[in-house]
Parts: C-alpha cells; sequence; structure tokens
C-alpha cells in the first residue's frame, strides 16, 4: 500500500462505524478476545475476528506488544540525533546510512524532516559510548555533513503507543 506523510495511505480513512469502535475497544485494552469484544460491538465473533484480521492486513493494526520500560532492561540513556546528509554523496549513501539507522537496535525511531537537518533519530542504549559508537558508524559512510546530539536528561511526559483513542483523536464518521 502506498505511503503518504508517513502514515499507510487510505488505511484508516475507509473505516467504518463498526471499525472505528472496534479499534476504540482495542486501544483501551488490546488483550480482549473476540468474543468479548463481539459482546461490547454487538456483533458476532466471527464477524469481529474478521475484521481485526483485515485491519491487520490493512496496516492499521501494526501489531501486539508489551510496553517495556526501557529502564528495566538497562537502557537508561535516551538520545535524539539530527543528521544533516551531505547532499554531493548522491542518494546511495542516503541510503546506507538509513541501512545503518535500520540495523542498530538502539535506533528506536528515524524521521526525516524539514529544515536544515534531514533525519532525527531517537535512541536507547545503556552507555554514551554506544551512541558514540553508532555515530561512527554512521560517519563510515562519508555522507553525514553535521550531527548534533542531545541526551534526554529527564522525561517530563511520554505517550509511547497509541492507546487509548479518545477525543480529537477518534477519527470522524
Amino acid at each position: 500500500m502506498a505511503r503518504r506523510n508517513g502514515t499507510q495511505a487510505g488505511s484508516a480513512g475507509a473505516l467504518d462505524g463498526k471499525g472505528r469502535r472496534l479499534l476504540l475497544a482495542l486501544s483501551v485494552d488490546g488483550r480482549q478476545s473476540a468474543a468479548a469484544l463481539a459482546k461490547q460491538l454487538g456483533l458476532s465473533r466471527q464477524a469481529v475476528a474478521e475484521r481485526i484480521r483485515d485491519l491487520e492486513r490493512r496496516g492499521v493494526i501494526r501489531g501486539y506488544r508489551a510496553d517495556v520500560d526501557p529502564a528495566a532492561l538497562g537502557l537508561s540513556v535516551r538520545a535524539q540525533i539530527r543528521l544533516t546528509l551531505d547532499g554531493s554523496r548522491g542518494p546511495g549513501k542516503e541510503k546506507d546510512v538509513l541501512r545503518r539507522l535500520r540495523a542498530n537496535e538502539l535506533v528506536r525511531s528515524v524521521f526525516r524532516v524539514s529544515g536544515e537537518d534531514c533525519f532525527v533519530a531517537h535512541v536507547v542504549c545503556r552507555r554514551i559510548e554506544d551512541v558514540n559508537a553508532l555515530l561512527a558508524d554512521l560517519q563510515a559512510t562519508r555522507a553525514i555533513q553535521s550531527s548534533r546530539t542531545a541526551f534526554v536528561l529527564e522525561t517530563m511526559m511520554e505517550k509511547g503507543a497509541f492507546g487509548p483513542v479518545e477525543g480529537p483523536l477518534v477519527p470522524e464518521a
């Protein structure tokens, strides 16, 4: 499916009222059984199971996972790395940078951004030296014009995964 503005094109726009209600119910408790969801939504268990499979296939439901505190795994260092690429190096170098970012387990997200920077990468790790090693690996591509790293001193608010979905986050009918 084509991507537009970082999301899958058309994935959520085609939801009917029952699909939206199902997503809202799953956002509150993603571990509910199909039978419990069916009772809550006034649908058959089979209809709920089919709708969930369809939402998974379309990429609207992207997965099921435990929301684990990184600090519990010793990953207490968090950083935001802003990267500017050297445009004269060609698109192959950009692909190499992205490949290395994707391959590094400490990199949790990468965004293409507007402004001076090309990418922003969010990193969780055990030691500042882990960030240094990542930067050295990226510098080896010879595609990095500049980088700026900000270490998180304190988390003031973090919403993490989407759920429960409420208020202005609820798609209109």
